[in-house]
C-alpha cells in the first residue's frame, strides 16, 4: 500500500534529521564558541518538544489522519530545516531546531498511529517492526553518513541535504491527498460511540506503566545515541570515518532487531522475554564500551550491536502493546500519552550527559546512569505483563 510506503520513508528522514546532531556536537562547540552542554540542547530541543508535543499530536492524528498530518509536517521541517543552516547566532538556530522538532514530533506519532489504522489487528506487531526498522534505516544513515558529509562540505550543507529529502517527500505525498483510502479518512467517534478520552488513558494503570518504561528506557536510549559518537572520538581517539561506521550500528543493528521483535510480538507465547532479555543487553553493552580503555573498531561495533539489540527489543514490544491495548480510533491518544512520558526520559538522557560531562570530566558517572535505567524498564514491562496477564483488554490479542 502507497500509505505504508509513505510513513516508513517519512520516518526514516525524520530520524535522519534527528540524528544528525550527535556527530556535528563537537563542530558546534567550536564553530558556534559554545559548550557541549550547549550543543547537546540541539538535540534536547527534539526531546523537549517530543513531551509536550506527543499528546496534542496523538489528538490531531485520531482528528486529521495520517496522511494530511504528515504531508504539512513535511513541508514544514523542509522549510525550517533549511533556514536553521543561516547565520551563527545560537539562539536563532535553537529556535529553529525548536520548530523543526514540533514538526518531526508530530510525524512521528502520526505514523506510528497509522499501523493499527491502516493495517489488521493481527499484523500491528509487524507493522510497528517495519516502523521501527525504518527510523532505525534513518539513525544508521544519519550516524554513517554526517560525519563524513560533515567533514567534507561542513554541517550547513549536510543539513540542507537532509531537510530538502523532506520537501521531496511532500510533494509524493500530494497525490495521496486526493484519493484516500476509506480507513484513511478522520475517525469521526467520540466518547459515546467508544472513544477513549485522555482523561481515562491517564486513569488505566497498564498505559501508565508502558509510559513508565518508555520514560526510563529512553534516558538510555537517547542518552547513549547522543553521546557515544563523541565518547567514541575523544577517549577512543576514532577518525570521522571510524566513529561513522561504529555509531552507525545502532541504526543498522536495530533494522533486523526491529523485524525480528515486531515478529515475535504476534507469534512469541510470553513477549515480557523480549523485554527482560533486551534490558539486559542494553546494560551489559554500555558498561562493556565505559569499562574498556579502548577497543578495536569491529569489538566496538559488536558491543554497539549488542546495545541496539537489547533496547530495540523493548521498544518495539512497548509500541506493539500501546498500539493494541485501547480501541483503534483512540490509539493516537494512547501513544501520545505514553511517548509524552517517554520523552520525558530522553530529555535527561540527552542533557545530562552533557552536564556530567561538564561537572565530571568524564563519561562515567553518565553511562552508568544509562545502564541501570535499562535495567529499571524491565522491572516496569514485568508489571506491564502481570497487569495484562490477569485483565487483558477485549480487544488485546498480543501475548504477555
Amino acid at each position: 500500500m502507497k500509505i505504508i510506503w509513505l510513513v516508513n520513508f517519512a520516518i526514516l528522514f525524520a530520524f535522519i534529521k534527528v540524528f544528525e546532531i550527535p556527530s556535528m556536537i563537537p563542530i558546534f562547540v567550536d564553530e558556534l564558541q559554545i559548550s557541549y552542554a550547549q550543543a547537546g540542547l540541539f538535540m534536547t530541543a527534539y526531546t523537549v518538544i517530543r513531551c509536550l508535543a506527543s499528546l496534542p499530536a496523538g489528538s490531531v492524528t485520531d482528528r486529521w489522519g495520517a496522511v494530511p498530518v504528515i504531508s504539512v509536517c513535511l513541508f514544514g521541517v523542509g522549510v525550517l530545516g533549511i533556514l536553521g543552516t543561516f547565520g551563527n547566532n545560537y539562539h536563532v538556530l535553537l529556535v529553529l531546531r525548536i520548530l523543526v522538532s514540533i514538526g518531526i514530533a508530530i510525524i512521528f506519532i502520526a505514523v506510528v498511529d497509522s499501523i493499527p489504522k491502516y493495517m489488521p489487528a493481527e499484523q500491528v506487531g509487524k507493522g510497528i517492526g517495519y516502523i521501527n526498522g525504518s527510523l532505525n534505516v534513518g539513525i544508521a544513515l544519519a550516524l554513517f553518513m554526517t560525519p563524513i558529509l560533515a567533514d567534507a562540505m561542513g554541517w550547513r550543507w549536510t543539513a540542507r541535504i537532509y531537510s530538502l529529502s523532506f520537501l521531496l517527500l511532500f510533494v509524493v505525498s500530494i497525490p495521496l491527498l486526493r484519493n484516500l483510502p476509506q480507513t484513511a479518512t478522520p475517525d469521526k467517534t467520540d466518547r459515546n460511540e467508544g472513544g477513549v478520552t485522555i482523561a481515562g488513558l491517564l486513569r488505566n494503570p497498564c498505559v501508565m506503566l508502558l509510559a513508565f518504561s518508555a520514560c526510563i528506557l529512553f534516558v538510555e536510549l537517547y542518552g547513549v545515541l547522543t553521546w557515544v559518537p563523541v565518547f567514541l572520538g575523544e577517549v577512543y581517539n576514532y577518525s570521522p570515518a571510524e566513529i561513522g561506521a561504529g555509531a552507525t550500528m545502532f541504526g543498522i543493528a536495530a533494522i533486523p532487531a526491529s523485524l525480528i521483535t515486531g515478529f515475535l510480538c504476534t507469534n512469541l507465547r510470553r513477549i515480557v522475554l523480549l523485554c527482560v532479555s533486551g534490558g539486559i543487553l542494553a546494560c551489559t553493552g554500555i558498561l562493556i564500551l565505559l569499562l574498556a580503555s579502548h577497543m578495536p573498531l569491529w569489538m566496538t561495533v559488536a558491543v554497539i550491536t549488542m546495545i541496539t539489540w537489547g533496547h530495540s527489543q523493548v521498544i518495539v514490544t512497548i509500541m506493539s502493546i500501546a498500539a493494541m491495548i485501547v480501541p483503534t480510533h483512540s490509539s493516537g491518544k494512547a501513544l501520545g500519552v505514553i511517548f509524552t512520558f517517554g520523552y520525558g526520559g530522553s530529555i535527561l538522557g540527552s542533557y545530562s550527559g552533557g552536564c556530567l560531562l561538564e561537572k565530571t570530566g568524564h563519561y562515567d558517572p553518565s553511562f552508568i546512569l544509562f545502564s541501570v535505567s535499562a535495567i529499571i524498564s524491565i522491572i516496569a514491562m514485568l508489571a506491564v505483563s502481570r497487569i495484562l496477564h490477569d485483565n487483558p483488554p477485549a480487544h488485546f490479542r498480543l501475548k504477555v
